[in-house]
C-alpha cells in the first residue's frame, strides 16, 4: 500500500472563493501558498477540511456559538445558482487515482448542521468511501482531518477534561476499548430489576419498627422452609411487641396478626367500607331466550286453541284399533254418527296430535329458557350489588357512626381534589347500579308473568326489548364502574398508608401477604438475587476493562510522548523548558489527561521539575506544543498528507527556520506530503529556496473582487504579490502608513510598465528581453513607450499618468493621498495587469 497524496485541488463558492473556480496541482512533496490577511488562506484550509469531513472544526470547537455560523460556508456574494463545491484528485493508497468531490446542499442554519453530497469519479458515494476507497482514516471529532488551523492549535489546552480525554483516546486509538467498556456498563440499565408485588411488600417490611433483623432473615432466605421460619419469627416478634402471646404455628400467628390488623384499622378508619367485588361480565340471555320465544310462537300458531282443548279426546279415539287402522268410513265413537269418521279425518287427527307434540316441546323449551334467564338476571342483580362499595350498602347512620365522611377521607388521603373526583364517581356509579337493578326487576316481572300462563302469554316483544335495554344499561354501568376503580385508586393507597401510620400498623399488611404466599415470595427473592448477581458480574467486568484500558493507555501515552518530544525538539531544540509527557492524572483517572512540561535550570536538563503545560508555557511555546501534538497524531493516524495553516506564529522568527528545515525534512522522511499556508512572505520564499530540489510548488492567494473571490496564482506573479503587500498600507488611517502604501504602489506601477515593455519586446522577437534591462530607469524614461502600448481604452494612458502623479513623492510630502485615492490607483493597476499582462 502506498501513501495517500493530493494531486490536484479544485473549488468554487466556498467561503472566500467565488464564482471563479480555482484549480491548482500539487507535487508529492511540498507545496507553499502565500497570502496576506483576509485573502483566503483559512477558507482554503477549511475547504479541504469540509471536503474530507463534511463540516468545519471551528464551528464544533465553538459549540456555544454554533448559531453564529449560519450561512457561513457559501460565499454571500455569488448568485444563488452557483454551485458550491470542493474537489480533490487523490493518488489513493491502492495506487489508483480517484477524484472526490463534495457539493454543499444545505448551509449551516442556527444549530442545524450543514448537508452535502459526495461523488467519487462522478458517481454518488458514501462517507465510508473516504476510508474504504481513498484510504484516509478520519480521526475522532472535532479534529478529524489532517488539517491544522490557528483555531485548532489550542484545542487540547482549552478543551474540557472530558473532551480532552476523548481526544487522546482517539489519538491513541483506544476509543474502541473505551466504547467497549461503555457498552458493557450500559448493559446494566437494560437489566430491568424484578418489580413484582411480592418485592414491593418486602420493601414495606422496613416500615415495621424493631423488625430489621427479621426482615433481613426473610430477604436472605434461600429455601421455602427457611422463608417460612423467618416469616413465622417475624410475626412472633411483632405480636410480642404489641402484647399478644404468639401461638405455635404459622397459620395461627397469621390469623392472630390479621385480627389485630383489622381491629386497629377499624378504630382508625373503616377502610372495609371501600371493599367490593369485581363486576362480572354481562351474561347476555337475549339470544337464547329470543330463539325459544320465536320457536314457541311458531308452534303455538300451528295449532288452534280449540284443538289443544280436544287433544285428550283425539288421543282416546286413536287408541281404539278400529279408528287407528281405519281404511274406510266408520261410525264415530265420540258422537255416534254413522260413517262420519273417514280415513282422511283420522289422518287429520293424527297430524294435529303431532303438531301438539311440537308445541309441547317448544313450550317446555321456552319455560326452561325463561327460568334460566330469570336466574341469570337474579345473579346479575347480585353481582351489581356486590360490586358496589360497602359504604353504599350500609345506612347513613352507620357511616356517620364509623366516621366515614368525605372530609375525613380528604384529610387522611391529603388529596382534596382526588377525594372530590372519587365522590363524583361514586354518585354516578350508584345511579347506574340503581338504574340497572330497577331494569332487572322490571324484566324479571315480565318473565314471571310469562311463566304464570305461557299458553296465553302475549307480552313477547316488550320482554325482548327489555333484555336489549338491559344490555345497554350494563355497558354504561361497566364504564362508570371502571372510572370509579381508577379514581378510588388515587386516594385508596395514600388513605391506607395514612390509616396504617395513624394506627402504627404500617407494614403489617405486607408481612401478612408474604406469610400467606411464601412460594411467590421465594420466587421473587430468587429473581432479585439473580438480577443482583448479573449486575455485579457486569460491574466487575466493566472495572476489569477499565483497568486494562488504563494499562493500554499508559503504554501508548509513553509512545506518544516520545513522538511529541521529537517534534518539540525539532521546533525548539535545547530549551530549558521542554515537553515531558502526556499522561493520566492518576492510575484510577480516566477523564483527566495532563500535559506535563519539564523545567530545568541546568544546561544538561537535569534536576527537572514537572509542571502543567497550560500554566507554565508561553503562548509561543503552547503554539509549538500544539503543532507537535498535531504532527504526532497525524503520523500515528497514518495520514499521507498534512495541511498546515500558519504553523508558526509570525512573531516566532527564531523558530520559523527550524520548521522550514528540520520539521519539513522529518515530515518528508516520514512519507508525508506537506502543504503549508502562510501569511509570512519571507517564510514562503525560504521554503521555496530550501526545498526546490524536492520539487516544491509555490502559489499565491489573493482576492480583489468579492464575487469572483479568492484566486490562486503561480509563484511568478510578482506584480500580484506586490499589490497584495501594498493593500494593508493604503487602507490605513495613519498618514505615514499611507505614504508607505503610496511608495509601494509606485513600485507596482513601475513594475507593470517594465513587464509591459518586456512583453512587447518579446512579442517583437526579442527573446532575451528581461526586467533587469530596466534596472535604474524610472517612469519618466520609458512612459512614452508605455503610453503607446495602452491601446485597449483611450482613457488608460491618462489614468496611468494620474496614478503616477498621486504616488510619486514631492507633491504630497505634507499631505499623503487619501485612502480612496490610493484604492483607486490600486484598482486601476490591477485592471491594467489583467488587461495587458494576464
Amino acid at each position: 500500500m502506498g501513501s495517500l497524496r493530493i494531486q490536484k485541488i479544485r473549488l468554487q463558492g466556498f467561503r472566500g472563493f467565488g464564482t471563479s473556480a480555482q484549480s491548482f496541482a500539487l507535487p508529492e512533496t511540498v507545496a507553499a501558498l502565500w497570502g496576506g490577511n483576509s485573502q483566503g488562506k483559512t477558507s482554503l484550509a477549511e475547504a479541504i477540511e469540509f471536503l474530507l469531513t463534511g463540516h468545519i472544526a471551528r464551528r464544533e470547537l465553538l459549540a456555544s456559538a454554533k448559531d453564529e455560523f449560519s450561512q457561513s460556508l457559501r460565499n454571500a456574494h455569488i448568485p444563488a445558482a452557483t454551485p458550491v463545491f470542493v474537489e480533490a484528485t487523490f493518488l489513493c493508497t491502492d495506487g489508483v487515482v480517484r477524484r472526490f468531490r463534495r457539493t454543499l446542499t444545505t448551509d449551516y442554519d442556527g444549530t442545524q448542521a450543514c448537508a452535502s453530497a459526495t461523488e467519487l469519479d462522478g458517481v454518488p458515494c458514501s462517507e465510508q468511501d473516504i476510508e474504504a476507497k481513498i484510504g484516509l482514516r478520519l480521526l475522532h471529532p472535532p479534529l478529524r482531518a489532517p488539517v491544522l488551523a490557528q483555531h485548532t492549535l489550542a484545542y487540547v489546552f482549552t478543551a474540557s477534561p472530558t473532551d480532552r480525554a476523548a481526544y487522546f483516546r482517539a489519538v491513541l486509538d483506544t476509543q474502541d476499548l473505551e466504547d467497549f467498556r461503555v457498552a458493557v456498563a450500559n448493559i446494566i440499565p437494560t437489566f430491568q430489576p424484578p418489580n413484582s408485588f411480592e418485592l414491593q411488600k418486602l420493601g414495606e417490611l422496613e416500615e415495621i419498627t424493631g423488625l430489621d433483623a427479621a426482615a433481613r432473615a426473610i430477604r436472605n432466605a434461600k429455601t421455602k422452609a427457611a422463608l417460612a421460619k423467618a416469616l413465622s419469627t417475624a410475626i412472633e416478634l411483632l405480636l410480642t411487641q404489641i402484647g399478644v402471646v404468639a401461638k405455635p404455628s404459622l397459620p395461627e400467628r397469621i390469623q392472630q396478626l390479621d385480627e389485630e390488623l383489622a381491629s386497629r384499622r377499624a378504630l382508625a378508619f373503616p377502610l372495609d367500607l371501600f371493599s367490593r367485588k369485581a363486576l362480572g361480565p354481562w351474561m347476555d340471555p337475549a339470544g337464547t331466550l329470543a330463539r325459544a320465544i320465536a320457536e314457541f310462537l311458531r308452534e303455538r300458531d300451528a295449532i288452534a286453541e280449540e284443538v289443544r282443548r280436544l287433544i285428550a279426546l283425539f288421543e282416546s279415539a286413536l287408541a281404539i284399533p278400529a279408528v287407528h287402522d281405519c281404511a274406510a268410513p266408520i261410525d264415530c265413537p265420540l258422537c255416534g254418527r254413522e260413517k262420519t269418521l273417514t280415513p282422511e279425518r283420522v289422518a287429520h287427527i293424527q297430524s294435529q296430535l303431532t303438531a301438539n307434540e311440537n308445541y309441547q316441546t317448544a313450550e317446555s323449551t321456552l319455560m326452561a329458557a325463561l327460568r334460566s334467564t330469570d336466574a341469570k338476571l337474579q345473579s346479575t342483580a347480585d353481582t351489581v350489588t356486590s360490586a358496589l362499595p360497602r359504604f353504599m350498602l350500609v345506612t347513613g347512620a352507620e357511616r356517620r357512626k364509623r366516621q366515614f365522611r368525605i372530609a375525613r377521607i380528604a384529610q387522611l388521603s391529603a388529596n382534596a381534589e382526588g377525594t372530590k373526583q372519587w365522590a363524583t364517581a361514586a354518585r354516578r356509579l350508584w345511579r347506574e347500579a340503581t338504574q340497572q337493578k330497577r331494569a332487572l326487576a322490571r324484566t324479571r316481572d315480565r318473565i314471571r308473568s310469562a311463566l304464570d300462563d305461557v299458553a296465553t302469554w302475549k307480552d313477547t316483544p316488550p320482554l325482548v326489548d327489555a333484555l336489549g335495554e338491559l344490555d345497554q344499561i350494563y355497558a354504561s354501568l361497566e364504564v362508570h364502574n371502571a372510572t370509579y376503580g381508577q379514581v378510588v385508586q388515587v386516594i385508596g393507597e395514600p388513605l391506607k398508608k395514612a390509616v396504617d401510620q395513624n394506627a402504627q400498623i404500617a407494614g403489617w399488611d405486607a408481612l401478612l401477604h408474604l406469610a400467606r404466599s411464601p412460594d411467590a415470595a421465594l420466587e421473587a427473592l430468587e429473581a432479585l438475587r439473580d438480577h443482583n448477581t448479573k449486575v455485579k458480574a457486569v460491574e466487575q467486568a466493566a472495572r476489569e476493562i477499565e483497568k486494562a484500558n488504563g494499562a493500554v493507555a499508559d503504554e501508548k501515552f509513553a509512545d506518544l510522548s516520545a513522538q511529541i518530544l521529537e517534534w518539540w525538539e525539532r521546533l525548539r531544540p535545547g530549551e530549558p523548558t521542554f515537553f515531558s509527557a502526556v499522561q493520566r492524572r492518576g492510575a484510577k483517572t480516566k477523564r483527566t489527561i495532563d500535559l506535563k512540561v519539564a523545567l530545568s535550570a541546568k544546561e544538561d536538563r537535569s534536576d527537572i521539575k514537572l509542571r502543567d503545560a497550560v500554566a507554565v508555557l508561553s503562548q509561543s511555546q503552547l503554539h509549538c506544543l500544539g503543532l507537535a501534538l498535531f504532527l504526532a497524531r497525524a503520523i500515528d493516524g497514518g495520514a499521507g498528507f498534512v495541511l498546515l495553516d500558519d504553523p508558526v506564529l509570525t512573531s516566532d522568527d527564531g523558530f520559523r527556520t527550524n520548521f522550514q528545515s528540520s520539521v519539513i525534512e522529518a515530515l518528508l522522511a516520514a512519507g508525508i506530503q506537506v502543504i503549508v499556508l502562510t501569511q509570512d512572505y519571507k517564510s514562503w520564499k525560504d521554503i521555496g529556496h530550501l526545498w526546490g530540489h524536492r520539487g516544491v510548488s509555490q502559489f499565491q492567494i489573493m482576492r480583489d473582487n468579492a464575487v469572483i473571490g479568492t484566486e490562486i496564482k503561480g509563484r511568478d506573479d510578482a506584480l500580484a504579490t506586490m499589490l497584495v503587500q501594498a493593500r494593508p498600507f493604503i487602507s490605513s488611517h495613519d498618514g505615514d502608513q499611507r505614504k508607505t502604501g503610496a511608495a509601494r504602489l509606485r513600485d507596482v506601477l513601475e513594475r507593470f510598465c517594465k513587464e509591459l515593455l518586456v512583453k512587447d519586446r518579446r512579442a517583437d522577437g526579442d527573446s532575451q528581453a528581461m526586467i533587469s534591462d530596466y534596472d535604474g530607469k524610472n517612469f519618466g524614461e520609458f512612459n512614452a513607450k508605455v503610453f503607446s502600448l495602452l491601446k485597449l481604452d483611450p482613457s488608460h494612458p491618462g489614468k496611468l499618468r494620474v496614478a503616477h502623479n498621486l504616488v510619486t513623492p514631492g507633491s504630497h510630502d505634507d499631505a499623503p493621498p487619501s485612502q480612496e485615492q490610493l484604492r483607486g490607483v490600486a484598482g486601476d493597476l490591477n485592471r491594467f495587469k489583467k488587461d495587458y499582462l494576464d
